[in-house]
């Protein structure tokens, strides 16, 4: 993949994780818990593939999510914010089975922690891609 494709792509994943988090913030404020937890979950991850396509040229699509937080910190490298993404990005991850899958509807007080961890992921996607002409 090329430079100018490894940006365009990191761009549209990070496009992507900001239309989930509108979603996520508008659920939010409909009370609709579960698709509001669920979206913010999906904007973390797009803006996890957004920073490390913008930072390495390509992302891994692997089935297992735990690897995309170690994989978001090896690519930030000695960032300042790293650890506190890595960290953010597993505790999204970690609420994915019971979101998406449990028996279980998710509380509005869930959804808010997983609303500030999607947010500091998209801003720091934002930093990172940098999105212009």
């Amino acid at each position: 993949m090329t430079d100018a494709q490894s940006k365009n792509l990191a761009r549209t994943f990070l496009q992507k994780a900001k239309e989930y988090l509108d979603s996520a913030q508008d659920n939010r404020d409909l009370e609709r818990a579960t698709p509001a937890a669920g979206d913010a979950i999906h904007a973390g991850i797009s803006a996890k593939d957004a920073i490390v396509t913008a930072l390495t040229g390509t992302t891994s699509k692997a089935k297992d999510h735990a690897t995309a937080a170690r994989e978001l910190r090896q690519a930030l490298g000695a960032n300042a914010d790293a650890a506190a993404a890595e960290k953010a990005l597993r505790e999204l991850i970690a609420a994915k089975a019971d979101v998406e899958y449990g028996a279980k509807l998710i509380s509005l007080a869930k959804v808010d922690p997983l609303l500030r961890r999607a947010e500091m992921l998209v801003d720091l996607a934002t930093k990172v891609v940098r999105p212009g002409p």
